[in-house]
């Protein structure tokens, strides 16, 4: 577990033992004690870490409905400080869950405490996907990792989900991105894959290991950073598009989706 500050608020990011290196999170108002979990998957970890600091779970947020973000919701609400507590949700998720829970969509702000959590809908991995901004923080669920982004074998649109990092990828730089899962040695190995040469890949692979190395959890990267070596967000990168050209040759490089789509069929065919 590690634990990120900013103004008036706190982030716990957890990352969960036996599980698909999923992300939990624990988002809380400083001031009022009054907190929201994004994407529960470990009710046990997460409920102690909020006892143990005196947190209120005013909502559980799921940035989308696929059983690993979702399977902690029930005993997280069951013993919560408040009955006033539900599970947020997109409307699209409603006949995936079985909780108590109201509907949150494009540009609703969620308010816990003192703090103001801005939604933004982000389909493609499946329908119902949001993003949620606090401060200079995305919680990008499973549509953006560090170095790739999520598939499209549940429930996804390849379509979508290209606009959604494509949004995403417009954020301010210095936004820090908090994901659902942690693949990042496998994604950086495949875009070294596609561009041998970015050097940018290589530092971020060799920082990567080395914290794995030492017992340290690797920390959030920057939309920035992202930049500079996600391919997913590099789909209109020159030396990538004639990658990605000589392994599709018939692509049509003057289709930003086109290319994205291609390189998350070449992702899905990849084996390190």
């Amino acid at each position: 577990m590690d634990i990120y500050n900013g103004p008036g608020y706190g982030i716990a990011r957890i990352l969960i033992e036996d599980s698909d290196s999923n992300y939990n999170y624990v988002v809380w108002c400083t001031d009022t004690k009054e907190c929201a979990v994004i994407d529960p998957i470990d009710p046990i970890t997460i409920l102690n870490f909020i006892r143990d600091n005196g947190l209120m779970v005013k909502y559980v947020i799921n940035t989308h409905c696929h059983p690993d973000h979702i399977s902690g919701n029930d005993p997280i609400l069951k013993v919560s400080l408040t009955m006033i507590s539900k599970a947020l949700i997109h409307p699209l998720g409603e006949e995936l869950i079985g909780t108590r829970y109201d509907f949150v969509n494009e540009g609703d702000v969620i308010k816990v405490g003192n703090l103001e959590i801005k939604v933004i809908y982000t389909p493609g991995h499946c329908p119902e996907h949001i993003s949620l901004i606090l401060d200079n923080n995305v919680f990008v669920g499973d549509t953006v990792f560090l170095s790739g982004c999520g598939n499209t074998k549940h429930r996804g649109v390849v379509e979508d989900l290209y606009q959604s990092v494509a949004r995403i990828r417009e954020l301010p730089n210095d936004y820090r991105m908090f994901v659902g899962h942690d693949y990042a040695v496998d994604n950086l190995k495949f875009a070294l894959d596609l561009e041998p040469g970015n050097e940018n890949a290589k530092k971020k692979l060799e920082e990567v290991e080395t914290t794995i190395s030492e017992n340290i959890e690797i920390p959030p990267s920057t939309i920035g950073e992202e930049k500079l070596y996600n391919p997913f967000m590099r789909y209109d990168v020159e030396e990538v598009v004639q990658e990605i050209k000589k392994r599709v040759p018939d692509l049509d490089t003057n289709d930003p989706g086109a290319i994205f789509k291609a390189i998350r069929e070449l992702k899905n065919e990849w084996t390190s």
